[in-house]
């Protein structure tokens, strides 16, 4: 019996010991991509669209446009000649409203609203048409010095008032004096005389009157408002 109990002890030590089986890796069959034709076809319409874009800003800023500018300084109230102006070019895309030099023709004749300094551009805010003398309306001319109208420089368009002055070193008037309401037509500096010569639209019922008084000297200029 104790031999055969060795001997059965013996085989089993002498047995390898059984291992596990490996387990195999499970395999995940691939998904399927799903592919939606809406969203195909909006990625492609979004590089349309970029591709546009791209195509339009590169366009725009490479592309010049030449337009109307003063080649001199233009006074407000003066009228604009062809040997005021010049053309410069202005990069496309740019939104300005400048004056095409295609219609350089119907900038010629137009009056300055504003100062114009050399290299300004020419649109329809800063010029425009000449002050019209219309039916019942006379312009009278005034000769004055520099002490009987205003320091700021007057031009076309503005609105003044004729006032009547007393005699030098007369007396203060104790009434208002008389005035007159009128609009600055064209002005010129004598340089001879030292005196501006102002034309001034005014109503004809009162053109003599205003013409009668300053032929006499005793008038002074008043501003009411520009004509910007």
């Amino acid at each position: 019996m104790s031999t055969t109990t060795s001997d059965r002890r013996n085989k089993r030590g002498t047995e390898p010991s059984e291992q596990p089986e490996p387990r195999q890796a499970a395999i995940l069959r691939p998904t399927k991509s799903r592919r939606r034709p809406v969203l195909i076809a909006l990625g492609v319409a979004l590089a349309l669209l970029g591709g546009i874009g791209t195509w339009w800003v590169t366009t725009n800023l490479t592309r010049t446009v030449s337009v109307m500018a003063t080649g001199v300084d233009v006074a407000r109230g003066e009228t604009i000649t062809a040997e005021d102006l010049t053309t410069i070019q202005l990069a496309g895309g740019q939104q300005v409203d400048a004056v095409p030099a295609a219609d350089a023709a119907e900038v010629v004749g137009s009056t300055a609203l504003v100062d114009l300094p050399a290299g300004t551009l020419i649109t329809s805010a800063n010029t425009g048409a000449a002050i019209a003398v219309t039916a019942g309306e006379s312009i009278v001319g005034v000769s004055l010095t520099q002490a009987q109208m205003p320091g700021y420089p007057l031009a076309a368009g503005d609105q003044v008032r004729v006032v009547e002055t007393p005699v030098t070193q007369g007396d203060a008037p104790t009434e208002t004096p008389r005035s007159f309401e009128a609009t600055v037509f064209t002005t010129r500096f004598d340089a001879e005389t030292a005196v501006w010569v102002i034309d001034l639209v005014v109503p004809q019922r009162e053109a003599a009157d205003i013409a009668a008084r300053a032929s006499t000297g005793r008038v002074a200029l008043v501003l009411d408002s520009t004509g910007e």
